[in-house]
């Protein structure tokens, strides 16, 4: 008798299934650490940019209401819109004035590049948010945790910020009040981010 040796096609199929599921084991746990990775760097990014901003104010330095862009945190100044005859949104990002003023370097984007891209607007960026005279959020958008779209435009809500920013802003240009409407979005994209929220209670921001 003549006796043979190998692999049945069924022994090969069960260990071509089983290379399958541990590699594909290995891309979601390869994921998952990355993820994990830059949503630590993006929590601390975030603690950087709430500290240097404290230690800004602290230095007798304004934070003019509607005049820095919301999501391009180091673009340049120019541009912008006029409201009233007020030009708006003209003074480029917060991170750029605070950089100028040696609270922080220029390069708090770089770690961000290869995070999320839920968020149409803020694109691997640091959003800076005014709420009236006396409250200002930093936020940035993780891959895990933090918080949804939807809770960050609720919490703004509940505070009535669009609303505060633009009535203390006209206020402090001296011009009439009126109504503002905004619109929250239809939240399609579901990103979710880290937040800093910044009171000064006692040392309200200066619009000028």
């Amino acid at each position: 008798m003549k006796s043979t040796s190998g692999f049945t096609i069924v022994e090969i199929i069960m260990a071509i299934c089983i290379i399958g599921i541990i590699s594909a084991i290995s891309v979601v746990s390869y994921h998952k650490l990355r993820e994990n990775a830059y949503d630590a760097v993006a929590k601390e990014t975030l603690h950087q940019v709430e500290t240097a901003f404290k230690a800004y104010t602290a230095g007798g330095n304004k934070i003019p209401m509607k005049h820095y862009t919301f999501y391009g945190f180091y673009d340049s100044p120019g541009g912008g819109r006029n409201e009233d005859g007020v030009k708006t949104y003209h003074g480029g990002g917060i991170g750029l004035a605070m950089h100028k003023a040696n609270y922080l370097p220029n390069d708090l984007l770089n770690p961000l590049k290869n995070g999320p891209k839920k968020d149409p607007y803020l694109k691997n960026n640091i959003a800076f948010v005014t709420c009236g005279k006396n409250k200002v959020f930093f936020y940035i958008e993780v891959y895990n945790g933090g918080i949804t779209e939807r809770e960050l435009r609720d919490r703004e809500l509940a505070l009535d910020c669009p609303s505060k920013t633009h009535s203390d802003w006209l206020a402090e240009h001296g011009l009439p009040f009126r109504g503002h409407g905004w619109a929250t979005g239809l939240f399609r994209s579901k990103p979710r981010y880290i937040v800093a929220e910044i009171d000064f209670d006692n040392e309200p921001l200066d619009s000028d």
